[in-house]
């Protein structure tokens, strides 16, 4: 599904809004950014297209977090109640970087590299909801 918005940080958050994960295909070599560009890295060109993401994808990287921003500390991680952030190779090839949820409680240890994942959105009172991803 592709769209005619313009190449924006505003029109990246708004699909976000929207829970659509959107990239930016690179009208040039054909390059999929996620999330997008407005320029290409791979070829320079600028001629953008945006695409929608499945939001399926597999765990390739991950890490356990105990030190978190003042957003997460409110909402109960910390020291005590880490959470993991992880890389997802998604179906269609770019690697995005996003907070991991678990199945129950955000359970870190539920988490292995080589996981199916699936795209959520996390509201938690923000204009911009937050990329996650969850074991499929």
């Amino acid at each position: 599904m592709s769209q005619t918005r313009p190449f924006t940080d505003r029109s990246y958050s708004a699909f976000l809004r929207e829970e659509q994960l959107m990239g930016g295909r690179c009208d040039g070599c054909g390059s999929l950014f996620v999330p997008p560009r407005a320029l290409c890295p791979d070829c320079h060109g600028d001629a953008m297209t945006w695409e929608q993401a499945s939001g399926r994808g597999r765990l390739v990287a991950m890490t356990r977090m105990a030190m978190v921003s003042p957003g997460l500390a409110d909402e109960g991680f910390g020291g005590d109640r880490p959470y993991c952030s992880g890389v997802v190779e998604l179906e269609e090839g770019p690697r995005v970087v996003a907070r991991l949820a678990g199945r129950e409680n955000d359970e870190p240890d539920e988490m292995e590299v080589g996981q199916e994942m699936l795209v959520g959105f996390e509201h938690h009172d923000r204009q911009t909801p937050r990329l996650v991803f969850r074991p499929a």
